[in-house]
C-alpha cells in the first residue's frame, strides 16, 4: 500500500509539467517585426501544439481601426484568415486569441507594417514640366527591429506566464508529498 502510494505521487509529478503545458504562437506570415512591400490579404499563424474550434483573431490598422478579417479558419496547429481587401500602408498588430488541445484559452498578439511602393498610380502618369521641377523625395519604410516591441513583448509575457504555471504545479505537488509523507509517519508513532 505504501509504495503504491509513493508511486501514484511520483507519477503525478512526472507528468504534471505536460498535463499543464499551454501552447504559444510558433511562427506566423507575416512575422513580427515583418516590413511588407507587395500586396497581402492573408494571416496565417502556427501554434506548437494543436487548436480547438473557436480560435480567432483580430488584426487592427494602428493600433485602432479592426480590419474585417473572413475565412478564419483552424486547421490543426494553423489558424489561418484573410482580410477583404488587400492591405493598405501602416502599422498592422494581429490579435490572437486560441483554445489549445488542453482547453485553456490563450492569447497573445504581434505585429507587422505594411509599406507598399504607389507605384500603380506614378507609373501610368507622364510628368509634367511642373513635377519635373520639384524635388523628389523617397521615403524609406522603417526598420524591422523599430516594429511593434510591444507586440513581441506582450507575447514573451504570456508565454513565460503559460511556462511558470507547470513549474507552480510541480512546486506544490512535492509540498504535498512532504506534508503526506510527515503525516504517515506521524501517524505510526
Amino acid at each position: 500500500m505504501k509504495k503504491s502510494f509513493y508511486i501514484l505521487f511520483f507519477l503525478l509529478f512526472a507528468f504534471s509539467t505536460s498535463v499543464s503545458a499551454h501552447t504559444g504562437l510558433e511562427k506566423s506570415s507575416p512575422s513580427n517585426g515583418d516590413t511588407i512591400t507587395e500586396e497581402i490579404q492573408d494571416i496565417t499563424m502556427e501554434f506548437e501544439t494543436g487548436l480547438e474550434t473557436g480560435s480567432s483573431f483580430t488584426l487592427l490598422l494602428d493600433g485602432e481601426k479592426e480590419i474585417p478579417v473572413s475565412n478564419i479558419k483552424v486547421d490543426g496547429n494553423k489558424l489561418t484568415g484573410a482580410s477583404n481587401e488587400p492591405l493598405e500602408n501602416g502599422k498592422y498588430t494581429v490579435k490572437w486569441n486560441i483554445i489549445g488541445e488542453d482547453g485553456h484559452i490563450i492569447d497573445g498578439e504581434y505585429g507587422f507594417t505594411v509599406a507598399k511602393a504607389n507605384a500603380n498610380k506614378e507609373s501610368t502618369e507622364s510628368p509634367t514640366k511642373s513635377d519635373e521641377d520639384k524635388p523628389q523625395t523617397i521615403e524609406k519604410p522603417e526598420k524591422a527591429s523599430e516594429q511593434a516591441p510591444a507586440a513581441s513583448d506582450v507575447q514573451e509575457e504570456s508565454q513565460s506566464n503559460a511556462n511558470f504555471m507547470p513549474i507552480l504545479i510541480g512546486i506544490l505537488l512535492v509540498v504535498a508529498i512532504f506534508v503526506t509523507v510527515w503525516l504517515m509517519r506521524k501517524g505510526k508513532k
